[in-house]
């Protein structure tokens, strides 16, 4: 429809029908600018000479500040790099807004405007004219500007000398002032030292109250180390003699016991996490059968209106579903020893495996538009994803991903009741992988080629053979992240195949 009204906008132009073809321009300009964001492309690519026309129609009609505020609204598409404007579209927005200034009597940035076309198209022979008359403009007004105060400067100019010398005097006063004020100051500082008590008194006395507090904390904390020292002496552990190593080994403490309170938290947020998967998987599967029941029934009319449906909780779950837990191994023969030497306890013949234990963030939107039934429709998705990845020691057949139930078992049978450091047993490294633009209109062209920014957050104790296992577990992780974007591709093709809608009368 915008196109339409565009054409017969030009029709009116051309033959000189200059009001009918605003009106048509300004039509076309309100269909277009309701397209949706997904459609930024063909927006952009009919916007722009849509208020470049307009711009003409509005200069003709001698409608300069109109003119002036839509080739503003032009530029500000075009400044955009990512919207990929033409430079002549750029340079003809600048040109007529130039116009449009100079009528305006905004000589200055009319020339700015005409010198950014000159940027764009150098020698451009009616540029460099429109160029011309606003430079002869800013010319008679500096002319008038000088006229007016002429006599004014010239009169000034005749007391600038004597005027800068006062200045100068006055400042060597206001030095020599300064300079005397401080030897005073330090003078009579002097003179307190020698005749007074000491500079510092009074302070040293304000002091006391706080000296106390820190003795008394400080015999609060030996106490403490007095009876750590018993429990540990119970234990079998050695006594800690010096106060300062008491206090490196509290810090240290403090320091796991926050750790293992994040820790806590973790698996109770996994809790909640896996609850909230489960009823996704059940909404799934009812979704599932919901459509198998509506294809069953006869095709309905074809819909003649364009439609958006809302498809996030679809996209959400199933992204999870094929990324949780998404797996590889190397199997080597020297793990074996390389497990001994580390204290892992594994069966015989290990194998290492990289798996993603957590879908950490998920947040986005995502939406299929259907324009025509007779059209694909648009498959738009924009997410920023945040994983949790692990590289751990197990034997062949073991499970890697423990649900939250498990580790809180695990937690309850510790005699600390600790709560496990990682989803997977015998972890050798771990950290967290994101995607910050996981979106239909930044697919790769080889649609794999997603840019991933790796952390690495956890790593077991060092020892002889950890090098070479963690250069080993390095090597399986990047094997991982190339799964990842594997399983990207193939959830996008399963999006687009499942939300097909303009077969599929379930959707």
């Amino acid at each position: 429809r915008a196109g339409e009204f565009k054409n017969i906008g030009n029709e009116k132009f051309k033959s000189g029908n200059l009001m009918e073809a605003r009106d048509y321009y300004r039509e076309a300009i309100v269909y277009v600018e309701d397209l949706v964001d997904a459609r930024r492309k063909e927006r952009n690519e009919l916007l722009m000479p849509l208020y470049s026309n307009l711009a003409q129609v509005y200069l003709r009609l001698e409608e300069h500040t109109s003119a002036e505020d839509v080739c503003t609204k032009a530029l500000t598409i075009a400044d955009l790099p990512k919207n990929a404007v033409p430079s002549a579209l750029k340079a003809k927005a600048h040109f007529r807004r130039a116009v449009a200034r100079r009528n305006l009597g905004e000589s200055e940035e009319a020339r700015e405007d005409l010198q950014a076309v000159l940027r764009l198209q150098p020698d451009h022979a009616e540029v460099l004219k429109e160029l011309a008359v606003v430079k002869s403009q800013l010319a008679e007004k500096h002319k008038q500007q000088k006229a007016a105060w002429g006599g004014f400067l010239q009169k000034e100019c005749g007391h600038s000398d004597r005027q800068e010398r006062q200045r100068q005097a006055l400042e060597r006063r206001k030095e020599r002032l300064r300079k005397a004020e401080e030897r005073q100051q330090m003078e009579g500082a002097f003179e307190k030292l020698s005749k007074g008590k000491m500079l510092y008194a009074a302070r040293e006395k304000e002091m006391e109250p706080v000296r106390k507090k820190e003795e008394e904390k400080k015999q609060t904390l030996e106490l403490e180390q007095q009876l750590l020292n018993i429990i540990d002496e119970s234990n079998g552990k050695p006594k800690t003699e010096k106060f300062e190593e008491f206090m490196k080994q509290k810090e240290a403490r403090a320091m796991e016991q926050s750790s293992e309170l994040d820790q806590k938290k973790k698996v109770l947020d996994k809790v909640k996490k896996e609850e909230q998967w489960a009823e996704d998987d059940q909404w799934r599967q009812e979704r599932l059968n919901h459509r198998q029941q509506i294809q069953s029934r006869p095709s309905p009319a074809a819909r003649q209106m364009w439609e958006a449906k809302q498809v996030d909780r679809w996209c959400q779950q199933r992204l999870r579903e094929m990324l949780v837990p998404a797996t590889v191994q190397l199997e080597d023969d020297s793990l074996q020893k390389l497990a001994t030497k580390e204290l892992f306890e594994v069966p015989e013949a290990p194998v290492l495996r990289a798996l993603i234990t957590d879908v950490l963030k998920l947040e986005g939107d995502a939406s299929v538009i259907q324009l025509n039934a007779n059209k694909k429709p648009l498959h738009y998705f924009d997410y920023f994803l945040k994983m949790d990845w692990e590289v751990h020691i197990c034997s062949l057949h073991e499970s890697s991903y423990r649900p939250a139930e498990e580790l809180i078992t695990e937690a309850a049978h510790d005699h600390e009741q600790k709560a496990p450091k990682s989803v997977a047993k015998n972890m050798v490294v771990g950290g967290t992988v994101k995607i910050r633009e996981f979106s239909s209109e930044e697919i790769p062209g080889d649609g794999l080629s997603w840019p991933l920014e790796v952390k690495e957050k956890r790593r077991v104790r060092t020892g002889e053979g950890l090098p070479k296992l963690i250069a080993m577990s390095e090597t399986l992780r990047e094997k991982l992240f190339q799964e990842v974007k594997e399983i990207l591709g193939r959830w996008i093709k399963e999006y687009q195949d499942y939300w097909g809608c303009g077969q599929d009368p379930g959707c």
